[in-house]
């Protein structure tokens, strides 16, 4: 089964270029052009069941592609929330970096030793993704389509590493834009690999 791994749309954060993390930021003017683009891409797609994070940002992007899909409805799902950052969330770099500079360091050097200062750690938020795969809201039942996952750029490169056999020291590497599809191949038992989005 494809399951493609949507990023949601901006967030003035995102422009502003601040740790947004779990704090549930609206989408900004340019993060609704970026969602209603992500729609218009997927109408007439294959997509029997669309899941999302219930942070705004992503519930609202999945609900124009649901509206998109002739009224798909969204299911949500705790386990795709974004990385708790912690005290980083609201903050730029700049501001990271004159209050917690040896963890910025780490964060940049070696993210898989890294705990956000009152947030949870990279190897938490593997696990949260590797549980998802593992026990996925259509466990037991057949979907006849594909499965649209509406989240955030952490899960997603985590998603990535996870069917690149990857270890967490490379999370950084891997980009994840606003409103960028990346398709998988699911397995029963939580198994993921990469595939062509056509």
């Amino acid at each position: 089964m494809r399951l493609f791994f949507v990023r949601h749309g901006e967030t003035a954060w995102n422009l502003e270029r601040r740790y947004q993390g779990r704090t549930d930021v609206d989408l900004c003017a340019v993060g609704l052009v970026t969602a209603r683009g992500i729609a218009n891409a997927l109408q007439g797609s294959q997509v029997a069941l669309l899941l999302a994070s219930p942070l705004r940002r992503a519930r609202a992007t999945a609900g124009l592609v649901g509206e998109a899909l002739g009224g798909l409805p969204t299911v949500l799902d705790e386990r795709l929330t974004e990385i708790d950052f912690g005290q980083w969330q609201g903050l730029t770099q700049q501001e990271v970096k004159a209050r917690w500079p040896r963890a910025l360091r780490l964060w940049k050097q070696a993210p898989q030793t890294m705990r956000f200062p009152g947030g949870e750690s990279l190897c938490e938020a593997l696990e949260r993704l590797r549980d998802f795969l593992r026990h996925p809201p259509w466990e037991g039942r057949t979907v006849s389509g594909d499965v649209l996952v509406v989240t955030h750029a952490g899960p997603i490169r985590l998603a990535g590493l996870i069917a690149a056999h990857r270890p967490l020291a490379q999370f950084r590497q891997i980009a994840v834009d606003p409103g960028a599809v990346h398709a998988f191949e699911w397995f029963a038992g939580g198994g993921v690999r990469r595939v062509s989005l056509q």
